[in-house]
């Protein structure tokens, strides 16, 4: 290609030039297109031809001697044909993958050539003869660049132009990643998706399985691309899955991490969802669930997987398991979703009856684990003066519910309550222990009230077979607890030594142990005792100067925010004095007592809210 021909007479044909037609087509036998051919420009000149690229490969070429050229076409009486090859010259082609340790695998992929040869920079030729592998490690011996010649086998032909390439640089090997492997369906159908790194370019990264009956106990899956963060695998099964590093020149190998799929199913029964599944994980692997997308630990192991003993019935849960094995790789499972099942009753509950401040009966329910989950549903009953049992209230919370009978009725049919739970499954839980608030009433035990008798109901705790503890509390207006607070026994006490400052005697119970959780108590209700308010006014006083009887003062008990006024026989008003310290002494507007009669009017609240009210005279005298 490209070197002109020249075409000559043999000895003895003596046919004038300009007599010679000459062409030239590819292939075999392929006739000229003489008319469109021009015969020899000068006598006896020979016919040049130079090969293109489109002529490489067999050529025929024809030769027409005309009896007549002054025709046209013209019209010949002699024809011949020859074929003839046509080489190319050009440049072979070849790739260069660089290697570890200063090696560079050639692999010539051009077909034109005999043979060719390999040199690296200025280094020793490296011949590569026909029916030799064309794929050859080259030491690079310091050079940066390779040279490949091609060659023919016939003699004088010409050789390819020179092909050089640079030896790109190869970054250092790593071991190549495979840190983690999620499953998106369970096997056998399910794909998976792998997080790969360190897969720097000029290596070969191969997907492998374990496989006993594959050569080395590994089958290949499929080629990963260098430079890869992630591939997806269609097909996956119950094998072992690793990275495979190997270079170009099949020097030493590396490999990552191996993972197992865990292909997770899951059942559910009495309130245990079950996480089932089977990996081949090596010792030191530890597992992590997400239940709802959220890190989940209270799981236990079993054999096959794992269980969480803490669902609700009829809800419905997401799970994830993953397994982190010893060089940090993670297996993470395809999601499951369980609907927790069960026909496991709640446990029994227990009961607390208490009375708030307000006389009213509370019950709080005490329920294992102590919030009621979701779905629950909490049934009171009441027994009233030991009669049957009928239904008080229904509620979906834990908040205590109430009893709004009066105090008087409950007095006269002294309460039982009980409490049974049902679950979102609607499984009801066994009733609880009947639980009764004390109820406590109080006297006075004398006519002034100076003492009080209390006597009340027995309390009925969560657990009856244990004992209660009564603690016998006073209390103020407010219902602050005042001191003097006495541990009682059986059913009744007498209050010997009231507060002598206080009209009314507020008396309540506090009830420990019965089952109680320690620290909780049962209270009865407020329980009062008003004791009469007592008021002594002199009829007469002697303002005088003399020191005797010479203020009108209030004297009594309990007296406490009162109205005291003195008119005059007028009506008038003279005086008004609101405490014991408000004394008169006869004086009128600034004036000197006046001898006379006067009215007085007193009132008070008492300390249960009931008005006093007194009035008398009272005389001023010398």
């Amino acid at each position: 290609m490209g070197r002109a021909v020249r075409f000559d007479q043999t000895v003895g044909r003596n046919i004038p030039n300009n007599f010679l037609y000459y062409g030239v087509k590819p292939g075999v036998g392929a006739a000229a297109d003489f008319p469109a051919c021009t015969p020899a420009s000068a006598p006896n000149a020979p016919f040049v031809y130079t090969p293109t690229r489109a002529d490489i490969g067999i050529i025929t070429v024809s030769e027409l001697a005309a009896a007549d050229n002054t025709l046209t076409p013209p019209r010949g009486s002699t024809y011949y044909t020859r074929t003839f090859r046509v080489y190319d010259n050009a440049p072979p082609t070849f790739t260069v993958a660089p290697c570890p340790g200063s090696n560079a695998l050639v692999t010539i992929t051009d077909a034109t050539y005999d043979s060719y040869t390999v040199q690296a920079g200025t280094g020793a030729v490296l011949t590569i003869a026909a029916g030799q592998p064309k794929a050859n490690s080259i030491p690079l011996n310091g050079a940066t660049s390779i040279t490949v010649r091609g060659f023919y086998t016939a003699p004088n032909l010409c050789e390819s132009q020179p092909s050089t390439q640079t030896v790109p640089a190869l970054a250092a090997p790593q071991t190549p990643l495979l840190s983690s492997f999620t499953l998106q369906a369970p096997l056998p159908s399910g794909a998976a998706t792998l997080a790969v790194g360190q897969l720097p370019a000029g290596y070969t990264y191969t997907l492998q399985r374990t496989d006993a009956s594959a050569p080395g106990g590994y089958a290949t899956v499929a080629s990963v691309p260098a430079g890869s963060t992630s591939f997806a695998l269609a097909t996956v099964t119950n094998s072992g899955y690793r990275l495979l590093r190997t270079d170009p020149c099949n020097g030493p190998t590396d490999a990552s991490e191996q993972l197992y799929p865990i292909s997770l199913s899951g059942n559910s029964t009495q309130n245990r969802n079950q996480l089932l599944f089977s990996d081949g994980g090596a010792p030191g692997t530890t597992y992590t669930v997400t239940r709802d997308d959220i890190p989940f630990t209270a799981f236990t192991v079993i054999p096959g997987g794992l269980e969480d003993a803490t669902g609700t019935c009829k809800t419905r849960y997401r799970y994830r398991v993953t397994a982190t094995y010893p060089r940090g790789g993670k297996s993470v499972s395809n999601e499951i979703n369980i609907l927790t099942q069960s026909n496991l009753p709640p446990p029994q509950p227990k009961l607390l009856a208490s009375f708030n401040v307000r006389n009213v009966v509370e019950l709080t329910p005490l329920l294992t684990p102590s919030t009621l989950p979701a779905g629950s549903t909490l049934y009171y009953r009441k027994a009233s003066g030991g009669g049957t049992p009928t239904d008080l209230a229904t509620t979906t919370t834990a908040r205590p519910a109430r009893d709004s009978t009066a105090l008087a009725d409950l007095r006269a049919a002294p309460p039982c309550y009980s409490l049974r739970q049902t679950d979102v499954c609607e499984n009801p839980s066994p009733e609880s222990a009947t639980t009764c608030p004390a109820l406590l009433s109080a006297s006075p035990a004398d006519a002034d009230g100076s003492t009080a008798v209390l006597s009340w109901t027995p309390f009925t705790g969560p657990d009856p077979s244990q004992p209660a503890t009564y603690v016998l509390l006073r209390l103020d207006s407010d219902n602050n607890v005042l001191p003097g607070s006495v541990t009682v026994t059986g059913n009744t006490y007498t209050d010997l030594t009231p507060p002598t400052d206080r009209q009314a005697l507020r008396y309540r119970l506090q009830i420990s142990g019965a089952g109680l959780p320690a620290g909780m108590y049962s209270y009865s209700n407020i329980a009062t005792v008003t004791r009469q308010l007592f008021l002594t006014i002199p009829t007469a006083f002697t303002p005088n100067g003399d020191g005797l009887n010479d203020v009108l003062e209030v004297k009594g008990k309990y007296l406490n925010n009162y109205n005291f006024v003195v008119v005059d026989r007028n009506g008038q008003e003279v005086f008004r004095g609101t405490k014991r310290a408000d004394v008169w002494d006869g004086t009128i507007r600034g004036h000197a007592p006046a001898m006379g009669s006067y009215v007085w009017r007193f009132s008070q609240n008492n300390e249960d809210g009931s008005p006093f009210t007194a009035t008398g005279t009272v005389n001023i005298l010398k």
